[in-house]
């Protein structure tokens, strides 16, 4: 598939897209939410899988062909393999490999299936995200929009739940409260959360051959200027775009304020121990500063910045290589609004080596600068840019101080987490404290 060629800014419309309906085999109804109707006596939710052993012939045969990508033929047979173990906190992620009997027309030989994740932690924080109902809204009404590659849409569904519009007027509601209430109602929340019944599926395009880049490796830098490339590029079709703000999936980032820092002040006991870990002593400053305007924080890395559409989770294990020279951005779980510069500070953070120079920094954010402004962006001088760029460092640093609340594994996530904080640290060392607000 070609790279989307950038078009004039245009505003996004809440609008009904007519996408998949579900088949009829699923239990749902038109754009892919759960309808009345039951598939014989079994009740309604059952008919959306839950497991990826529950992807049987009969199911993915159903979504293609309302996909309009299987003709009279049907699905024989499925090999499937798990992918990301140890690398996804919030998925269940399969490749399943068709194999057709009959007309299969456009039908695909592979594909990716997307669940939520079985860990029951994590999926609570996935469904308190919004992360799972959020990526599939944003394959049916933008993705094909986009002036850069995702991989392609074919299927998604999703039961029905009425509170998914109301989501951001409720934290906004929350955030004035007193903060020992929030705590009490947020834990009430994952209570509720852990024995709802939503369920979700979505079907996508297998990127195979492209390679999927390695975080806890690291890349060269002129692999991350050209992954910012790419982000400059998307930043910029978007750039202060009215319609964001009245998307109800995308999630905003400028909401949820004292939530976020509540949640920081909960776990910065537990993140002074994870730093006395790590082989450098010289983050106390940097924790120490944030301690004293983790707030202050919050209220201007987004608030104060110009707003555009963000990945949220720009970093190498979401990004495909392909050998012919693409570059494809792919988990859309935690797209929304807020500071592009955050996008830059999440990438940079995770992608950079330690031992690289503070001159190769500079140039990765210069060339991400001058490409913002080669997307039509104007009236953002580098120097704004790079101060928002600390900030949204600092904004990394304390998420990073809030896994202790995710299942990371054994292996892979646990060194990849410690990794990514000892990356943010070493670039924060260079950063004028005294100027970052």
């Amino acid at each position: 598939m070609d790279h989307l060629e950038a078009t004039a800014p245009q505003t996004i419309r809440r609008r009904r897209v007519l996408p998949l309906e579900a088949p009829a085999s699923w239990g749902l109804g038109s754009c892919g939410e759960s309808s009345p109707r039951h598939r014989g006596s079994a009740p309604l939710l059952e008919s959306i899988p839950t497991r990826l052993d529950e992807l049987t012939p009969d199911r993915l045969t159903a979504a293609l062909r309302e996909a309009s990508l299987l003709g009279g033929g049907r699905v024989r047979a499925i090999d499937q393999e798990i992918l990301g173990e140890g690398e996804g906190f919030l998925g269940a992620i399969a490749r399943l490999r068709l194999d057709y009997e009959g007309l299969a027309y456009d039908a695909p030989g592979s594909l990716v299936a997307k669940l939520p994740t079985p860990v029951h932690e994590n999926r609570t924080i996935g469904e308190m995200l919004g992360a799972y109902w959020r990526e599939i809204h944003f394959y049916r009404e933008l993705s094909a929009s986009l002036p850069i590659r995702v991989p392609r849409f074919y299927y998604g569904a999703l039961s029905d739940d009425p509170m998914r519009e109301r989501q951001d007027k409720i934290v906004a509601r929350l955030d004035r409260l007193p903060s020992w209430l929030v705590t009490a109602l947020m834990w009430g929340a994952g209570w509720l959360v852990k024995r709802n019944d939503h369920r979700y599926v979505l079907l996508i395009e297998d990127l195979a051959p492209a390679a999927v880049g390695d975080q806890l490796a690291g890349a060269d830098p002129s692999v991350c200027a050209r992954v910012l490339e790419l982000a400059a590029k998307l930043h910029g079709r978007f750039w202060q775009d009215p319609g964001l703000e009245h998307t109800f999936w995308l999630a905003k980032q400028n909401v949820g304020l004292r939530i976020r820092t509540g949640m920081y002040r909960h776990a910065r006991k537990d993140f002074r121990r994870r730093c006395r870990e790590l082989p450098e002593s010289d983050w106390q400053p940097i924790i120490d500063w944030l301690d004293a305007n983790c707030g202050a924080l919050n209220a201007v890395v987004h608030g104060e910045a110009p707003q555009t559409l963000i990945h949220c989770d720009l970093r190498l294990d979401n990004v495909f290589f392909h050998p012919e020279g693409d570059i494809v951005l792919a988990d859309w779980q935690l797209v929304g609004v807020g500071a592009a510069a955050y996008d830059v500070a999440y990438l940079v953070s995770g992608a950079l080596r330690t031992d690289e120079a503070p001159e190769v920094e500079h140039e990765l954010l210069r060339g991400y600068h001058a490409a913002l402004e080669s997307n039509g962006v104007e009236g953002y001088p580098f120097e704004r840019f790079q101060r928002d760029y600390w900030r949204g460092l600092f904004a990394v640093l304390q998420i990073l101080a809030t896994t202790n609340s995710v299942d990371l594994g054994e292996g892979r996530g646990t060194d990849l987490i410690r990794c990514w904080l000892d990356r943010t640290l070493t670039l924060l060392r260079r950063a004028p404290l005294d100027e970052v607000l």
